[in-house]
């Protein structure tokens, strides 16, 4: 399938279906910009940011890129209204939320021109953002290295399940790569 024809590329205006993870104290403008020139999806983790620093480092990615990034929104963000009013400010094109319910922002986000994605850890939470209307849902295996939920299972037993469960567009994450056994030989 050309990337032309993938349904991730096509929502994300993006030219390979490779999507940065939003690491929060990792992952700045200048990551998020390179990942984005390459052809990919940066992504800017605000988790830890205060929000005039992630206004700082939405403003520097706008200035290193021309092409879509994202802003990963943890739900639980003591400032998260700060945070939504930067995005919305400054026109970013794409948010992946987490840690919290999709419903409470995705509409808002959605009425100003913004694509959600939601990170979830079982079925029972991929359907729930489904209800909530997001774009695209992220399945996280416990691999991964965000927080997921006490009902974490691996990536390569969760994919197939929320597949077979939403009609969005899914997105595999965590675990995904050789070990290191495979890498030795």
């Amino acid at each position: 399938m050309s990337n032309a024809h993938n349904r991730i590329c096509q929502l994300l205006d993006i030219q390979y279906p490779l999507i940065q993870a939003g690491m929060i104290w990792c992952s700045g403008w200048e990551l998020a910009a390179a990942v984005s020139n390459a052809g990919g999806l940066g992504i800017i983790g605000s988790g830890s940011m205060y929000p005039e620093i992630l206004e700082e480092q939405v403003i520097k990615c706008k200035q290193a890129t021309s092409k879509p990034f994202a802003v990963n929104l943890p739900m639980l963000y003591p400032d998260i209204d700060k945070h939504i009013q930067t995005i919305i400010k400054h026109k970013v094109p794409i948010v992946f939320t987490s840690a919290g319910n999709p419903k409470t922002w995705t509409k808002h986000l959605q009425d100003h021109g913004i694509k959600v994605v939601h990170v979830v850890s079982s079925v029972k939470f991929a359907l729930k953002a489904q209800e909530a209307g997001v774009d695209a849902i992220v399945a996280e295996g416990f691999e991964a290295g965000g927080h997921n939920g006490r009902d974490e299972t691996t990536t390569f037993c969760l994919i197939p399940m929320v597949k077979a469960a939403i009609q969005i567009p899914l997105i595999a994450a965590g675990g995904i790569g050789p070990d290191e056994e495979c890498s030795l030989r």
